[in-house]
């Protein structure tokens, strides 16, 4: 097994304030996040494994991992208001791990339909250069 990664960027604004709560209750859970919320550049890294294939010599094709990123992460995710923009966290606050689960679960059913021998490996999300959130595939699930 040859493990991969990938790094993008992309932009989002963000609120995790619930309306579903009180003012006090999201300012405990929150902090002092305002219920307008805020803006961050994150970083993300994905990396996928998988046999290094005899014919292209590649686990993937960057091309065509480049283009699922784009499709599936940055389309729908730079320059946009989580909360308002994307259908799934209408109602569910856009927290770091909540967006990175999100990310895993569309990169990964796409590199699936892509029929590629790869799979999605491992997941950074950065959301400041001290906080990132991870996600590591269990090799249990083979």
């Amino acid at each position: 097994m040859v493990r991969l990664s990938r790094t993008i960027h992309f932009n989002s604004g963000r609120s995790l304030w619930r309306t579903d709560w009180s003012e006090e209750k999201n300012r405990s859970v929150y902090g002092s996040e305002s219920p307008h919320g805020y803006g961050h550049n994150y970083r993300l890294e994905v990396s996928v494994e998988g046999p290094v294939d005899p014919e292209s010599e590649m686990v993937v094709n960057l091309t065509d991992l480049d283009r699922i990123l784009q499709e599936e992460v940055d389309a729908p995710l730079d320059h946009r208001n989580l909360n308002r923009d994307v259908s799934e966290f209408a109602n569910v606050p856009p927290t770091a791990e909540n967006l990175a689960v999100w990310i895993w679960r569309r990169v990964s059913a796409r590199i699936g339909r892509e029929g590629w021998p790869c799979r999605l490996a491992a997941l950074s999300l950065r959301l400041t250069p001290d906080f990132a959130v991870e996600i590591e595939r269990d090799p249990a699930e083979d």
